[in-house]
């Protein structure tokens, strides 16, 4: 049996983008079209959110890649997989990657490098929706952060984090909240 224990109902996330959006739209205000990159699958819902809360005097470019360090784990293998990282030319442009989640930093750090070593943007900032420090190996911090968890599996709003227990992975990226996925071993008697 499974069940989810809500951790950030649908409103508190919302609050939260919002708050996100103005501190962005402070920060990027003056500069010149920011290039938002989107680090798929688990950012899709946060990133929709957010830029629709970013006001600019001028539109936003949005971008996607696909980067993974975890596979069908449920922790960091520290091999990056990078099935798609096709982006246009953002040579020396504002750079603000979205990630649903920052944990052992090893795709953060793989990102970052990446960008700076082929583009060398202008500027380089990175907001997460969720830092989990406890699990961190490689030193990165990021420049907006919605909230810190712990050691939970966390599912909805895009996150289906439970790739350790293969019949979930995939699983309730629709759900509009945060939830911690608490698995019960229920014993049927027949031993």
């Amino acid at each position: 049996m499974t069940k989810i224990k809500e951790i950030y109902s649908a409103k508190q996330i919302s609050q939260r983008v919002a708050e996100l959006g103005a501190e962005i739209s402070a920060d990027y205000e003056k500069l010149e079209c920011p290039v938002v990159i989107g680090v798929l699958k688990g950012s899709f819902c946060f990133l929709a959110d957010l830029v629709r809360q970013i006001k600019l005097p001028q539109s936003v470019q949005i971008e996607f890649v696909h980067l993974s360090s975890y596979g069908a784990a449920s922790t960091s293998s520290g091999i990056i997989q990078a099935p798609y990282l096709n982006l246009p030319n953002i040579t020396n442009r504002h750079i603000l990657i979205v990630e649903d989640i920052v944990e052992s930093g090893q795709t953060a750090r793989f990102f970052i490098d990446y960008l700076n070593d082929q583009f060398k943007p202008a500027s380089l900032k990175l907001a997460v929706l969720l830092d989990r420090k406890a699990n961190r190996v490689v030193p990165v911090e990021a420049d907006y952060i919605g909230f810190s968890v712990g050691g939970t599996f966390v599912v909805g709003y895009g996150f289906d984090y439970a790739e350790a227990y293969l019949d979930y992975a995939q699983r309730y990226r629709e759900l509009p909240y945060l939830g911690e996925l608490i698995l019960s071993n229920t014993s049927t008697g027949d031993e």
